[in-house]
């Protein structure tokens, strides 16, 4: 299976035991405004690793989170619910919003979701949605989900990968950078022991359904960055946020080249230069 057919947003948190790359959560007191970075699904705060430093070089505090289930293997997420991990999202908020004037909320995919439910909410003073899961390639399998998980618990979505696939080896090494991929019998480990509870995506199913409701409730001041070539997210979702939020000021900015993992590898740069600049020109 390619990573084109991924039925879940992300692949991040792939680790061979025992190097898996401990994932925690990322807090630095700077000035205001306070900055919530929100990562994806299956994913961590590393995700957001490159933009929080940028933030902290302009002076802003930063807090990204670690979402209830997430920073282990993926069958981690078994039993959890999400709003778990929008608990966690507006508790990450509260606690920016206890020490600075103003609160930005940046979100990543799942967390793009996260962001979009908070600042339909909560005082968001700025908003940044960065490749939103309202959408993935391949939904209709994902939306099966409320029902195969009754018969089939976990997904395996190595079962057939292509550990040839640069993207694909770029996001395991991501978290587990002493992964051997080129060594059979890690990668028959990989396809083995690597599976992702249904249940957890079909959580994934239900965030998206309610945040795709409260979406006209969305006023704060919106930036929208979404890849054209985006193999987890169909990149229409972009649009319909910009359409059906009710912000007077939202920008969409497309990145022809660019897939799913917008902060991570040579085009991160660029992707975080257009965020804090943004913010600039409207703080």
């Amino acid at each position: 299976m390619s990573t084109e057919s991924l039925p879940y947003p992300d692949t991040s948190t792939i680790a061979s035991s025992p190097e898996q790359r401990a994932a925690t959560p990322l807090t630095v007191w700077a000035g205001s405004p306070g900055v919530l970075l929100i990562h994806g699904f299956g994913g961590d705060p590393a995700e957001v690793r490159s933009l929080a430093a940028a933030c902290i070089r302009e002076g802003y505090s930063v807090h990204a989170p670690l979402l209830p289930g997430h920073g282990a293997l993926p069958d981690a997420l078994a039993g959890v619910r999400w709003q778990q991990w929008a608990e966690t999202a507006a508790q990450g908020f509260a606690m920016l919003r206890h020490r600075c004037s103003e609160v930005v909320v940046v979100g990543f995919s799942m967390g793009a979701l996260l962001a979009l439910l908070l600042a339909a909410q909560l005082p968001v003073e700025r908003l940044v949605v960065l490749a939103p899961a309202l959408s993935l390639r391949g939904q209709l399998l994902v939306n099966l989900s409320g029902i195969a998980r009754y018969a089939i618990s976990w997904y395996y979505p190595l079962a057939g990968a292509d550990f040839k696939d640069p993207a694909l080896r770029a996001l395991i090494h991501h978290r587990a950078p002493d992964a051997d991929l080129d060594d059979p019998v890690v990668c028959e480990q990989l396809r083995r022991t690597v599976r992702v509870p249904l249940a957890a995506i079909h959580q994934l199913t239900l965030l998206q359904r309610y945040a795709w409701r409260v979406l006209p409730r969305v006023t704060a001041p919106t930036l929208v960055v979404q890849g054209r070539d985006d193999t987890t997210v169909d990149p229409r979702s972009a649009g319909q946020i910009v359409r059906r939020i009710s912000s007077t000021d939202c920008r969409l900015v497309w990145l022809d080249g660019y897939g799913h993992q917008l902060l991570l590898g040579e085009g991160g740069e660029r992707v975080v230069h257009i965020i804090i600049a943004w913010l600039q020109g409207h703080l």
